[in-house]
């Protein structure tokens, strides 16, 4: 009998690896404000794998570079700390789940597609409000890591693609906690803390459902839980035009325009349309970018 409590998902947590030592490294380097370029290039070259995907994604459409990034020192430089810092961990946190069966692999390639699709939402949403794009898209990205925690640790139980894709109306937190114990925005955020992961990389993984209730950085899980709706938006069938995406809002999340100034954020109904929109030609033109972060 599978055992479905708080205690058992979270030692199966604790279970998993930690990240591996590039990531504390880069974090160290590039929250020094006396390090310099050649500090991080001595960081990185020794992971060639990771120097890959680091070259791969600054010359993707997703940076729109007008020429070659051919070397780590010309990304470190044109892309800067922060941006080779949420390259490194999103590519780390990839790669430290196991390698699933051929089976598992499509249910998780469909579960990878949504969390990069609200990733380009939150990095929509974030150009507009002048963040930092490239960190919210990580956080949009890795929002839903939790997910994935429960179904490696409960294969034959946890229904992963049902919590990933279509609009419902029911509650997929009281849900799981009514058949696991734990949801998994809990679980994510164990995970989160296990990985030593920025805070608002973490508010965002544990509070994206809740983001009132965040005890920090609550900007993030308010971004991440819009991106999150619009990307489920987007991978529900049909043509939506901008009033059917307010009316969805006002129907799903009666409380986020007041909880968005509450925290010194704005939207109104017009930025709706036009983040869905955005979302829709970054999912066109910046498809390859989940490739590099997939990729053994």
């Amino acid at each position: 009998m599978t055992d479905h409590t708080p205690n058992a998902i979270q030692a199966r947590i604790e279970s998993f690896p930690a990240l591996p030592d590039i990531v504390t490294k880069v974090m160290a380097v590039t929250a020094n404000p006396e390090s310099s370029a050649g500090d991080l290039m001595r960081v990185i070259l020794p992971d060639q794998s990771m120097c890959a995907a680091i070259l791969k994604v600054a010359n993707s459409a997703f940076f729109g570079m007008p020429r070659e990034v051919a070397t780590i020192e010309r990304a470190v430089v044109v892309l800067g700390f922060e941006e080779i810092k949420n390259i490194v961990i999103g590519k780390a946190i990839f790669t430290s789940f196991p390698r699933m069966s051929r089976e598992t692999r499509q249910n998780i390639g469909l579960f990878w597609e949504h969390t990069f699709t609200c990733g380009l939402a939150a990095k929509v949403i974030a150009e507009q409000l002048r963040l930092s794009a490239s960190e919210l898209f990580l956080a949009g990205l890795i929002h839903d890591v939790g997910k994935l925690a429960m179904f490696l640790a409960y294969p034959d139980t946890y229904p992963l693609l049902r919590a990933a894709s279509g609009m419902t109306l029911e509650d997929p937190l009281a849900e799981e906690r009514r058949r696991f114990a734990i949801s998994h925005d809990q679980a994510g955020l164990l995970l989160a803390r296990r990985w030593l992961l920025p805070p608002q990389l973490a508010m965002a993984i544990g509070y994206h459902h809740q983001p009132g209730a965040a005890p920090e950085q609550n900007r993030y899980p308010l971004i991440v839980q819009i991106a999150d709706t619009l990307a489920l938006i987007d991978s529900t069938p049909g043509a939506f035009r901008p009033e059917d995406i307010i009316r969805i809002f006002n129907d799903f999340l009666p409380e986020t325009r007041r909880l968005w100034e509450e925290f010194g954020l704005s939207w109104n109904d017009d930025d709706l349309g036009l983040w869905f929109e955005r979302l829709q030609q970054s999912r066109r033109k910046d498809q390859s970018v989940l490739g590099v972060f997939t990729a053994a």
